[in-house]
């Protein structure tokens, strides 16, 4: 079979220079050639004209530099954060202690870095150990906090003295590191809440106190209502009506609930309480004896008149601050109860000790219910936490005679106004569902003034995460909004990654054209 190979080469041109195109000798029309004239293509004009036409950014390269900036920025809202301070400014923590032991009502001006903060001294011996434990540990949980954000506290002479002397401090008072901590700026986030304390106690004689085993239950109903039972379980309740809170051989608390004006579906909040004093011949009266507060009044003294009961003034109500503020002490059963009014409806608060409440079912049907040991009928809870959930995107408007002009609020902003409160935890979560249900800012104080009245009353029983976060709700109710906002999430940065590929394409054609 012949081969073609031959053919192939003579197609070829022969090897040697390029020949130029005859020039135009006027025969015919001139024939256009890609090349120019050696003069004309070496003319340092057109030298320059064709360099800006070959290195000019084409407007898509523009786009494309856009869309890679755009790009960034996603990036860096998504995982990158901004540098920190580097000073390391720990001066404010000792701030945050003396406010932490104004709030827990311990152990008066106690500076465990001697004068002024920086230097070394000794703690008094005077006041209560776990209150002065709770402001320790709110200074240390300050400093840590400032090193872990700040890189100018490493090395820093200042920080580490702070730190030892305040850990010997800690040591010596048997502190732990963890536990309760206060935030202070629940002390001075709002001028409307009262920061009078309480007178100390009347003393009575020895055979009116009590005497038996102290360790102390707490109790306490704010706001919307939410509740915290003597077991230290956490719920948010309809309960419109009278319900009972506290019933044993001393004493009943009474609550009557009515719907929020204005409020969203089931809100209520206490607009009545009564407060009943059993009969005690040795130490107190023969007599019951009433007090009873309704909205807008808020009485300094029990239903006949009289601020103290018994031969020795066992039992006492004390007016902290007027119609705003009081308490009831029941000495010989070293139990405190605290009310306070903030707005139209009022706070409950009782530190008790648990001896009394383990007897108090004794010959009465299990069936009664009482709210502070049996927590809310399973009919009456609202879940608040998929409350909380299901409301992360949404925006609530309200407008009521309470609220005023309507009231527009997101839970974020929710969030953030009980977090600039120093709220925490299940107080923190009670606020922002408050606002979120009614857009009443005054449930932001009753809120406050619960988490106070338990810092103060027993700082044992202070929440132990200050969680300011509602994340944990979202994860566990929220799955399918997080699973969807996620997928719109990636959605968006293929759409942006594909449209930078399809402009740098193009740009690439149109460059070589």
């Amino acid at each position: 079979m012949p081969r073609w190979r031959g053919a192939v080469s003579e197609a070829r041109p022969p090897p040697g220079p390029r020949k130029h195109p005859p020039e135009w000798k006027g025969m015919g029309p001139p024939r256009c050639h890609c090349r120019t004239s050696y003069h004309h293509h070496h003319h340092p004009y057109h030298q320059y004209l064709h360099a800006s036409i070959t290195t000019s950014t084409h407007p898509l390269r523009l786009l494309l530099l856009l869309c890679l900036l755009y790009g960034f920025a996603l990036a860096s809202v998504s995982g990158f954060s901004l540098q920190q301070k580097s000073s390391c400014q720990i001066d404010q923590c000792y701030d945050q202690y003396k406010d932490a032991l104004e709030l827990v009502g311990g152990v008066g001006d106690v500076n465990p870095l001697g004068g002024g903060g920086g230097g070394v001294g000794e703690v008094s011996d005077s006041g209560d150990n776990e209150a002065r434990c709770v402001a320790l540990r709110t200074y240390w949980s300050c400093i840590k906090s400032t090193k872990n954000s700040s890189r100018g506290c490493q090395g820093n002479i200042h920080y580490y003295s702070v730190r030892n002397v305040l850990r010997n401090q800690m040591k010596q008072y048997n502190c732990t590191m963890h536990g309760p901590t206060v935030d202070p700026s629940s002390t001075s986030s709002s001028s409307s809440l009262s920061k009078q304390v309480p007178p100390p106690p009347r003393q009575v004689p020895d055979h009116c106190q009590y005497h038996g085993k102290k360790v102390f239950q707490h109790c306490g109903l704010f706001g919307d209502p939410h509740l915290r039972t003597f077991d230290n379980q956490f719920q948010t309740c309809k309960v419109k009506g009278a319900w009972p809170l506290v019933n044993n051989e001393y004493l009943i608390v009474q609550v009557t609930n009515d719907p929020v004006l204005g409020g969203q579906g089931d809100a209520t909040a206490t607009s009545k309480l009564t407060v009943i004093v059993k009969s005690n011949g040795e130490c107190g009266s023969e007599h019951y004896h009433t007090y009873q507060a309704q909205t807008d009044s808020l009485p300094s003294a029990f239903e006949d008149g009289n601020t103290s009961i018994g031969p020795h003034g066992s039992v006492q109500v004390v007016e902290v601050e007027a119609n705003r503020h009081i308490e009831i002490h029941v000495h010989y059963i070293a139990t405190t109860i605290v009310v306070r009014q903030i707005g139209r409806y009022f706070t409950f608060a009782i530190h008790i000790p648990q001896s009394i409440n383990e007897n108090q079912h004794k010959g009465r049907s299990s069936g009664e219910p009482e709210l502070c040991s049996k927590g809310c009928p399973a009919s009456e809870q609202i879940n608040y936490k998929q409350y909380l959930a299901q409301r992360r995107d949404t925006v609530t408007r309200i407008q009521s005679e309470a609220t005023g002009p309507q009231v527009v609020i997101s839970r974020y902003e929710a969030e953030e106004v009980c977090k600039d409160s120093g709220l925490v935890d299940f107080y923190f979560d009670s606020c922002v569902f408050d606002l979120m249900a009614t857009g009443d800012k005054n449930f932001t104080l009753a809120a406050l003034s619960a988490l106070k009245d338990v810092l103060r009353l027993d700082p044992a029983m202070a929440p132990l995460e200050n969680r300011t976060s509602l994340q944990p709700y979202d994860s566990a109710f929220g799955a399918a909004t997080a699973f969807s906002r996620t997928v719109s999430w990636w959605w968006h940065v293929v759409c942006v990654v594909s449209l930078c590929l399809t402009l740098w394409q193009r740009g690439d054609v149109v460059v070589v054209r």
